[in-house]
């Protein structure tokens, strides 16, 4: 099969990019990433052939008749599951492990890791808007009464998922595609919450700490402080302090 195309948006803002491409990456998917300028006249010629909607992410792969193209974050993480990897991304546990695939407590996991990825996709609108993902930032906001109302429901899946398990544990114990979607929160509170006096639970300073070690995420954060470019539309609150080449 041909090596997949991920096309992505600017690392320091791109918050559903973060989601394709961490899929990939956590999921020993081998592929090629091609970025893009947000907002860039650069871009269009791009989106125009392989974006359906004109947004990224775009995952494509193969030829002619048999070109596959997906797009929006959660049908990249459908096709991935399905086509693939050889480890199920509700669970993190390997498609081969027989035992697993009749664990019913595997089945209640799988069930509640869907449903939350699928209520970030579609929710939490209030802390896209005001906290939008700004890696290289430390950024003052004034929240408003949803957005920490947004917060207050991620703590409280954060407090469902990690209760009695290890201190440095994932939502689910092994890394799944849970952790992939609520990335970009995680990313998000690193630059807004201690800035803006938003306190936070232990055990939610706890595991964003935990998925900021992880060396994919490390390894995109990287990659995001190479990047100059400033894009208005994506800046918010009152920029404390900022590292990485803009900072130099």
């Amino acid at each position: 099969m041909q090596k997949p195309l991920l096309i992505i948006g600017n690392k320091n803002y791109s918050s559903w990019s973060l989601r394709a491409w961490l899929l990939l990456k956590a999921f020993n998917v081998d592929f090629d990433e091609q970025p893009i300028e947000l907002f860039h006249p650069s871009a269009t010629p791009i989106l125009n052939e392989h974006a359906p909607t004109g947004k990224v992410p775009v995952l494509v792969y193969g030829e002619g008749d048999e070109k596959v193209t997906v797009w929006d974050t959660l049908a990249i993480a459908m096709h991935i599951n399905e086509y693939l990897t050889d480890i199920n991304l509700w669970t993190g546990i390997s498609k081969s492990d027989t035992n697993a695939q009749t664990d019913n407590q595997d089945r209640i996991n799988s069930a509640y890791c869907q449903s939350i990825i699928a209520e970030m996709h579609s929710g939490f609108m209030s802390i896209r808007n005001e906290m939008p993902m700004n890696i290289r930032a430390t950024a003052k906001i004034q929240p408003s009464t949803a957005c920490l109302a947004d917060i207050a429901r991620i703590e409280t899946i954060f407090a469902e998922c990690l209760k009695d398990r290890p201190e440095d544990s994932f939502l689910f114990g092994a890394f799944t595609a849970a952790d992939v979607f609520f990335a970009p929160v995680v990313l998000r509170l690193q630059t807004y919450a201690d800035a803006s006096n938003i306190t936070l639970q232990p055990l939610t300073k706890q595991y964003c700490q935990t998925l900021v070690n992880h060396p994919h995420i490390q390894a995109w954060q990287k990659s995001a402080l190479q990047e100059t470019r400033i894009i208005e539309e994506d800046e918010a609150g009152e920029i404390l302090s900022l590292v990485g080449v803009l900072a130099n």
